[in-house]
This record gives C-alpha cells, structure tokens and sequence, in this order.
C-alpha cells in the first residue's frame, strides 16, 4: 500500500503542484525530490514526557545520511545493520526509477 502511495504521490507532483508528505514509511519517504527530517528531543527526563521543553531540529536528509534515515525508518527499533542499509538503497533506486521513468513520460507528452 505505501509503495502505491508513493507512486501516486510523484505522480501528482509531476502534475505541476507541490506535495508535502509528513510520513513515518521508508517507502514514501524514498520516492521524494526532498527528504526533510523533523527530530524532537525532550530536555526533561529522557521519558518522552513534556516535563521538560522540547527541542525540535530540522535537517535536510542527503547523499549517505537520507540513507541512514531510511534504514532507521524502515527498522524502526529492530537493529537490522546492514540488511536495513541494503533495503533503504534498494527504496532510493526504486524511487529515483520511478521519478525517471515519470519525468520521461511529461517530456514525451
């Protein structure tokens, strides 16, 4: 289902809009022109609860680290090491593909 998604999701965006995706799917998150990373840490006691304020830090994923987020992604809290890395590998050729192929076919219309 999310790779359908995904596919559906580049193809809207090739339609001249712009789509922006909050996910937490590897699938999705691989087929994206632009790969944002939101990340929140807690001051207080490391619990996950608001005792303390959050800190939020925005990051721009590329090249080897949207890889390594893509494998935290799709592991989620398995550690998976070198089998996750190999899969986010295989998602971003997969989406890069897709966009191709797509970006090809508005060329020719």
């Amino acid at each position: 289902a999310a790779a359908a998604m995904a596919r559906l999701l580049v193809g809207q965006s090739r339609g001249g809009g712009q789509i922006i995706s909050v996910t937490h799917s590897a699938s999705i998150a691989a087929v994206s022109d632009r790969h944002v990373v939101v990340e929140r840490n807690d001051d207080g006691d490391g619990s996950g609860n608001l005792g303390g304020s959050p800190n939020v830090r925005v990051r721009v994923a590329e090249g080897s680290d949207r890889t390594v987020e893509l494998a935290r992604m799709a592991a989620g809290d398995f550690d998976l090491g070198e089998k996750a890395d190999s899969f986010a590998e295989a998602l971003l050729q997969e989406g890069l593909r897709h966009r191709e192929e797509l970006d090809s076919a508005v060329r020719t219309v």
